[in-house]
């Protein structure tokens, strides 16, 4: 039986993090005011049977399914709610498990690099695909496990702020992100990513 590692809803993708999502998705891509599910479980070779049940009965999409070596990833999407959420209930149902069995996210690290300096900014900006730093930006830095709640981090973040999505990992060992903008418009989407993590609830790690 899979373990439920990460069971992540989003009701709402912002235009930054659907089009960076859809810009390396290998499935069905994502556009800005879709609903959104991140599943991940272990053993990862699980999830192919998780995406079979979730296609088969909605007409959910794939946005992404990631097989690694221990974990594996999930991303389905669609314009209506009810049938990522109907998607969703299937594969706990699967499970035979409760969206709180999940694990809660842990944060792992979290910075604030005020006014970057110009050289590092670029260094970070040949390594994203999405939005650039500048010089001179303050910049927010988010490392977590399970991986998969990188999404919502980014797209709460993006969702109640200004702030630009320079990258994002969602599948790994951990999920990362970075944001760049205003000192105040950091300030408050870190705030705004700690207080989504730590509404999840689930099994301590």
């Amino acid at each position: 039986m899979a373990e439920l590692r990460a069971y992540c809803y989003l009701d709402r993708l912002q235009p930054q993090f659907a089009s960076l999502f859809a810009s390396s998705c290998r499935g069905f891509l994502s556009v800005e005011g879709m609903a959104s599910l991140f599943v991940e479980v272990v053993p990862g070779i699980e999830i192919n049977r998780l995406t079979d049940i979730a296609l088969k009965i909605t007409n959910s999409r794939p946005g992404e399914m990631i097989v690694e070596r221990r974990y594996g990833m999930l991303e389905i999407h669609s314009f209506e709610q009810e049938e990522v959420l109907h998607a969703g209930k299937m594969i706990l149902d699967e499970l035979g498990l409760k969206e709180e069995e999940r694990l809660s996210p842990n944060i792992l690290a979290t910075s604030i690099i005020n006014k970057i300096d110009p050289y590092q900014a670029v260094i970070v900006n040949r390594n994203s695909k999405g939005m650039l730093i500048l010089g001179g930006d303050d910049v927010y830095l988010l490392e977590v496990t399970p991986a998969a709640y990188s999404s919502i981090a980014a797209n709460e973040a993006e969702k109640h702020s200004n702030v630009r999505l320079v990258d994002i990992r969602f599948f790994g060992a951990s999920g990362r992100i970075y944001l760049a903008g205003t000192e105040s418009e950091i300030l408050a989407s870190a705030k705004r990513v700690v207080e989504t993590l730590n509404n999840i609830k689930g099994r301590s790690q």
